[in-house]
């Protein structure tokens, strides 16, 4: 039986399971960390020169002369240790005295099923992680040795903060009042930021006021509404529901925090890397997420491990945070 699951697990096979299986949709990787910035880092932690933060321009050198040499700044962040994504399943023994009794089709299929729980798991945990991130700080619940609940935390910097002039509930708010504020978000964002595709994100009482706002000023042209975004301008202020739990606190964390906006140039050097495994069984590779079996003796079965070290990078002078009700 053992046999039987090693091979639906080794790595070319687990991929096609995954391959088969549908897509994984989350709000914040899909938007801010898309897989065309996710990527396998083959050690099991990253420096600063890993990260693929944007550079600085450099000055010209003269013919003949030395090249410039691009160094890490020294206050910046020098090492991130990853922590772990480990959701287990514990399957017993009466339950793969019966997957034996099946054909392979069935049985390849109780194992997708198993797979597919864990990934999905594994994914919601990176998207909490995600979610944090662009608060410039990572302080995600990890369970201790001891059982008890921490915090891990990787510190990235702070996002700066824009003030707006009038806030978006005010009495007799003007429509030149309303694009003066997107201007100064925008304007204060192009002042650390190269990106230009700049995503505003709000919570429904931001979406509300904006609604209450375009219907106050009946000028289609300047503010749309949609069924999940406004449109002010060429600005477009996306309702993002995302949200984690926290296992310390014990409450529900919003991913846009009441009475803000949250905007992102999300094509500025943000990124997502997977870390080299802590599983010799995986030998070490560097993969977005595998899964090992273990036996168990007392009493007989097996468990099965999904494993994962994602690290969502974002860049904290492409973000900005701005209150704009009072």
């Amino acid at each position: 039986m053992l046999d039987i699951l090693k091979n639906f697990l080794k790595i070319e096979a687990l991929v096609g399971t995954l391959n088969r299986l549908p897509p994984l949709r989350t709000f914040i990787m899909d938007l801010i960390y898309p897989e065309s910035v996710r990527f396998n880092h083959p050690f099991d932690r990253l420096v600063h020169s890993d990260l693929g933060l944007p550079t600085k321009n450099i000055p010209l050198v003269t013919r003949g002369s030395v090249s410039y040499a691009v160094t890490p700044d020294p206050t910046e962040l020098k090492q991130i240790d990853p922590a772990n994504i480990a959701p287990s399943i514990v399957v017993d023994a009466s339950d793969l005295n019966r997957l034996k009794t099946l054909g392979f089709a069935q049985q390849q299929q109780w194992i997708e099923r198993k797979v597919d729980e864990l990934r999905r798991i594994a994914r919601k945990t990176t998207e909490a992680m995600a979610v944090q991130s662009i608060t410039g700080t990572i302080d995600y619940d990890v369970r201790k040795a001891d059982g008890q609940i921490d915090k891990y935390n990787v510190k990235f910097g702070t996002p700066k903060t824009v003030t707006l002039d009038n806030m978006w509930d005010a009495a007799g708010l003007k429509a030149g009042q309303v694009t003066a504020g997107v201007g100064k978000i925008v304007k204060s964002m192009q002042e650390t930021s190269d990106g230009t595709d700049i995503v505003h994100l709000i919570n429904w009482d931001v979406y509300s006021a904006l609604v209450t706002i375009a219907a106050a000023l009946n000028n289609p042209e300047l503010i749309k509404v949609f069924e999940n975004y406004v449109q002010i301008g060429t600005a477009k202020f996306l309702v993002c529901a995302a949200q984690y739990y926290d296992y310390k606190t014990k409450v529900f964390v919003d991913a846009v925090p009441a009475k803000h906006v949250i905007s992102v140039a999300r094509d500025d050097a943000f990124s997502l890397a997977y870390c080299a495994l802590d599983s010799i069984d995986a030998n070490f590779a560097a993969l977005p997420f595998y899964v090992q079996q273990v036996k168990l003796d007392d009493p007989e079965g097996i468990k099965l491990i999904g494993k994962s070290r994602p690290m969502p990078i974002p860049n904290v002078n492409a973000i900005r945070k701005t209150k704009v009700l009072a």
